[in-house]
């Protein structure tokens, strides 16, 4: 979606109705509400706390653990070149589980990544997820998420092939939506491509409810279509009146425009996987993460 020239508009907000009215929410499995009671730990995604993770790791992780998150999920490697700050992959689970949490899922690079050694580094700490947190087609051009048809079906054949060495290493890929994985390239949505062209052994899903939101799309329906395929979920709400910047946009899950206490009973009825609070700038992220977790358990 783009005005004439060239730049991403916000998508239209979703009504509450449609969210929780979706094809999704019908899709229940009489069985799995006992089947989903294992997957009520939360996890937290090191974005959310990423300049208090600068200032002191371990002591980071530790004030995260005492919130009651049970999962850390974090980068393999710095997003910015030559970063003294950020410790190894082994270093970072060792603090993890240090901490008392359990090493969640573990993000690859996206420019110019070596996917084979962060691979193996993923495998190396025990991890069983790496995500990669967009194609690199959607970065490589001045707006964020414009990309061209061939480039994405050139692309695809590529994501499938690192599915390949994700499985020989015992570890599971999950691509990670964003609102432009779900607007359609010349008639077809990204995201529907990937999953159609690609083996489900060899590519899950890391659903971002909010992005899909922002993109017009019910969190439930497309947690209902991907199925078994989703292996974790980012959790974060939408305001649109807060900053500038799309990414300025999420929020605290309870503080935007999602209404995540109807809406977790039904994500829990389909589907088991963890759900990791992720807020992309906030002011104090231990405070954001405080937040999320007391709304998200209803304390």
């Amino acid at each position: 979606m783009s005005d004439p020239a060239g730049h991403l508009r916000a998508p239209q907000c979703l009504g509450r109705r449609s969210l929780l009215l979706g094809g999704g929410a019908a899709l229940v499995l009489p069985d799995q509400a006992a089947a989903t009671r294992g997957a009520s730990t939360l996890g937290l995604a090191d974005t959310t706390v990423r300049k208090e993770l600068a200032r002191d790791y371990a002591g980071t992780l530790r004030a995260v653990a005492a919130m009651g998150y049970g999962r850390f999920g974090f980068r393999l490697a710095s997003y910015v070149a030559n970063d003294p700050s950020e410790p190894t992959p082994q270093d970072k689970a060792r603090m993890v589980r240090d901490a008392g949490m359990a090493v969640g899922v573990v993000r690859l690079g996206v420019r110019g990544a070596d996917y084979d050694r962060q691979l193996d580094q993923a495998a190396a700490i025990g991890a069983d997820i790496v995500a990669l947190t967009t194609a690199p087609i959607f970065i490589a051009s001045r707006t964020l998420g414009q990309t061209t048809r061939a480039a994405l079906d050139a692309y695809i054949p590529q994501l499938a092939a690192l599915g390949e060495k994700a499985k020989a290493a015992g570890l599971t890929l999950a691509y990670h939506n964003h609102w432009y994985d779900l607007m359609p390239i010349d008639g077809d949505r990204p995201l529907d491509l990937m999953a159609s062209r690609i083996a489900p052994d060899l590519l899950s899903f890391e659903v971002d409810l909010a992005w899909a939101w922002y993109a017009g799309v019910a969190p439930l329906d497309l947690l209902a279509a991907l199925g078994p395929r989703v292996v974790s979920m980012h959790l974060k709400d939408i305001d649109r009146n807060h900053g500038t910047a799309i990414t300025d946009h999420a929020v605290t899950p309870g503080r935007g425009e999602m209404d995540y206490a109807a809406l977790m009973p039904r994500i829990a009825r389909l589907t088991r996987a963890t759900g990791y609070v992720e807020v992309d700038n906030p002011e104090d992220g231990l405070a954001a993460a405080r937040a999320a977790i007391a709304y998200l358990r209803g304390r």
